[in-house]
């Protein structure tokens, strides 16, 4: 007997479920839900929000059902209309690669924050310690989960090799601002999907025109009148009405925050100056405050540090984009640019300061060795009174922990030099406070200082092709920050210092009390920063760029071995010799051609080009038009600027053999009877600092060299009896700015 079924119900139509921010569309104009009631829907245009209209539901649904309209949910919340402004139309699907991989990471991180944030029924307040800690152990359960290593049910075969992709631990800072971004975006792992590449948000609102007059209207903040941020600000926003007055393009507003933000990264000691005035400068850092880091003696500790900037800002922030033609403003849009710098701590003096086009080991290992080096030649090439003088063997030098200090290079000729490297714990820059703020100081410090002034290869290059010649610019920006590192900041009252100059404290510290003084032996330089290369011993011994090496020990590794391929050093700073690897460990071997001390690497490889170029048929000829070419580098100038190598191009080892291909080939200088003498124009003049003499193109008074020769002959004096005698103040008097001491 069959069992009696219900009648089905009629079926009209279901009730459609919209909220205000869903879209209806229907012939390809969009709707917005307003509101509804026992009848329908009432619509208005996204177009036009008086053109309302009404609709039946059981038109609403049938117009879905058959295909005439069609709704999109939530497509005005605002987490939509971000991810839309951001990524158009693509969704994580089209996200390919690293970026993905990350943003499925990331999220990971995210959902154990809130899950423990359910299990605490509120938002968890942790100090940054526990925090790092809390995301260090998160990574390491999902690093475990990815690898299944908590799955011992899985059938995986032993010899299967699981892949994992997995970041480091991002820092509290970056946490926090991909959780802000997630949930901004209702919970959308496209929120934090990377949108560029480089160190944080970067997103220019303003020109940097009105960046530059900004800066300028803020270093008002520096005057006696001890006026407010607020109220520098409110003289801003007037001065900026009335330029824009006359204007045809006007300049944007700096927002408030950016505009103190500016005066934030001002130096201490000038902004105290200027508002209190010197003395009350000096009184108030006549204590120098290391924050319980102490370094008493020069070279004791060294911290080093590399710095990215936007060369746009860089600019601004240095007062020299006024000066700087409309094509070539729009060329360094853009454009970064890495500086590397290194500091002694008890002097606060630069000991290098190096451009680069990214953080890597050649950069450091660069200025490690200028620490080492005397820099005079790099002051007079750019025309600083003031000598770099500085040189010393560091005890430590401190570093952060990337990838630039970290590997077989750099930690390579820490052990060759017995130079303790220290890298503080990530992601605490208090560990290097005095390379961190040198950093925020450098640029505001130049703005006065090249006020007014243009530069000089714009006129003659012109204003044609920018793109082209924009290299040539960043190599003269480098040298003006040289020029105002030795001119500018080594002389200025510094607030460490008690308002001591780091020159003055440099030569005080000197004079004062015994220092490390870096081997200057070439034997010792090629082993500690001398490049490795591989070449096959011949007739001539070892060529190396054209250039034959060989003695009696490498001729016996010949006659023992053959023609075989041995591993050499080469000192790109000086060609005179090369190390060979041979049975017995390193030995040194010096050059058949005559080629004496201080020829560096680049003005070899710059002579070989310029002569194969501008004189080919002579490119052959043998070592004499080599010889001329080099001396006619050191007449003009040119080798000066090579030597200084103020670029942020720096050449690897891989360059070097890809040069000698291109330029060298198999060709072998010999020497004949007509080959010339090289000029020497770079021997350095004797130290100051050590022989008690100083030379006239330094600019330092006589008076200083006479001090120390009374002071030592006092002091054999003293020895002799006994007693203890105090060196006089001289008589003789100065109007240079090293009077004081």
């Amino acid at each position: 007997m069959l069992t009696d079924f219900h009648k089905p119900s009629l079926f009209h139509h279901a009730i459609v479920r919209m909220r205000h921010a869903d879209r209806f569309t229907e012939s390809d104009v969009n709707w917005k839900p307003k509101k509804r009631d026992a009848e329908g829907w009432t619509f208005s245009n996204e177009a036009n929000t008086s053109d309302e209209r009404f609709v039946l539901h059981g038109e609403v649904y049938s117009k879905l059902v058959g295909g005439a309209a069609k709704i999109r949910y939530g497509y005005n919340d605002p987490e939509n209309q971000r991810l839309r402004a951001i990524f158009g139309d693509n969704t994580f699907s089209d996200i390919v690669g690293k970026r993905r991989d990350l943003a499925l990471f990331r999220e990971k991180l995210i959902k154990r924050f809130d899950a423990e944030w359910l299990t605490l029924g509120k938002k968890p307040r942790w100090s940054k310690e526990k925090f790092e800690a809390k995301l260090r152990a998160w990574r390491r359960e999902i690093i475990a989960e990815m690898l299944g290593l908590d799955d011992e049910d899985a059938d995986v075969r032993a010899d299967a090799m699981v892949e994992v992709k997995t970041f480091p631990t991002p820092s509290v800072k970056t946490f926090r601002r991909d959780y802000k971004r997630y949930h901004a975006c209702g919970g959308e792992v496209l929120g934090i999907v990377h949108r560029h590449h480089g160190p944080g948000l970067h997103l220019r609102k303003v020109d940097a025109d009105s960046t530059a007059f900004a800066h300028k209207q803020a270093l008002n903040y520096m005057t006696d009148r001890k006026p407010t941020m607020a109220k520098v600000y409110r003289d801003y926003l007037a001065a900026l009405e009335k330029v824009n007055a006359e204007r045809a393009t006007p300049l944007l507003k700096v927002t408030r925050h950016k505009f103190e933000t500016m005066i934030s990264k001002f130096d201490e000691f000038d902004k105290w100056d200027g508002r209190h005035g010197r003395a009350s400068a000096l009184k108030r850092f006549g204590m120098s405050k290391r924050g319980g880091i102490p370094a008493l003696f020069v070279g004791e500790r060294i911290e080093i540090d590399f710095w990215n900037v936007d060369l746009m800002t860089l600019f601004v922030e240095t007062g020299m984009w006024d000066i700087l033609p409309p094509s070539y403003k729009e060329a360094v849009v853009g454009k970064r640019i890495w500086f590397v710098a290194a500091i002694d701590v008890a002097t606060r003096y630069i000991l290098a300061f190096r451009a680069s086009v990214n953080p890597n080991a050649v950069s450091a290992a660069a200025a490690i060795r200028m620490i080492m080096s005397d820099k005079r030649h790099i002051s007079d090439f750019v025309g600083a009174e003031t000598p770099w003088i500085g040189m010393v063997q560091p005890r430590n030098i401190f570093s952060d922990n990337g990838t630039e200090f970290a590997n077989a290079l750099v930690e390579g000729i820490m052990r060759a030099a017995k130079i303790t490297f220290n890298r503080p714990q990530a992601g605490n820059p208090k560990a290097r406070p005095f390379i961190e703020s040198l950093f925020h100081s450098i640029g505001p410090l130049i703005a006065s200082f090249f006020d007014g002034r243009t530069f000089g290869s714009i006129a003659e290059k012109g204003d044609y092709n920018p793109e082209h010649q924009i290299s040539l610019q960043v190599d003269e920006m480098i040298q003006l920050f040289t020029l105002a590192i030795c001119d500018i900041y080594h002389n200025k009252p510094h607030s460490g210092l008690g308002g001591a100059s780091p020159h003055n404290a440099w030569v005080r510290a000197t004079q004062e009390h015994d220092i490390e003084f870096p081997s200057q032996d070439p034997e010792f330089m090629l082993h500690v920063f001398g490049t490795k290369f591989k070449r096959r011993i011949g007739q001539y011994g070892i060529p190396f760029m054209g250039i034959p090496y060989a003695n009696e020990e490498l001729d016996r590794q010949r006659k023992k071995y053959g023609q075989m391929e041995f591993e050499i050093k080469v000192d790109p700073e000086n060609l005179e010799h090369i190390a060979v690897r041979s049975d017995k460990g390193w030995f040194v071997v010096e050059n058949k051609v005559g080629i004496a001390r201080n020829l560096t690497l680049a003005e070899w490889i710059v002579a070989r080009a310029d002569l194969r170029t501008q004189h080919a048929a002579e490119a052959e000829a043998g070592l004499a038009a080599m010889y001329r070419t080099i001396n006619r580098l050191a007449e003009s100038g040119r080798a000066a600027a090579l030597r200084a190598n103020l670029t942020p191009r720096n050449m690897t080892a891989e360059h070097y053999e890809a040069l000698e291909v291109e330029l060298f080939g198999a060709w072998v200088a010999v020497k004949a009877a007509d080959t010339p003498t090289l000029t020497q124009a770079f021997a350095l003049p004797a130290d100051p600092l050590r022989e008690g003499s100083v030379s006239d193109s330094c600019l330092i008074p006589e008076f200083h060299a006479e001090r120390e020769r009374d002071a030592r002959k006092k002091k054999r004096a003293a020895a002799v009896d006994q007693t203890p005698i105090e060196t006089p103040t001289p008589t003789e008097t100065t109007d240079n700015y090293y009077e004081e001491y």
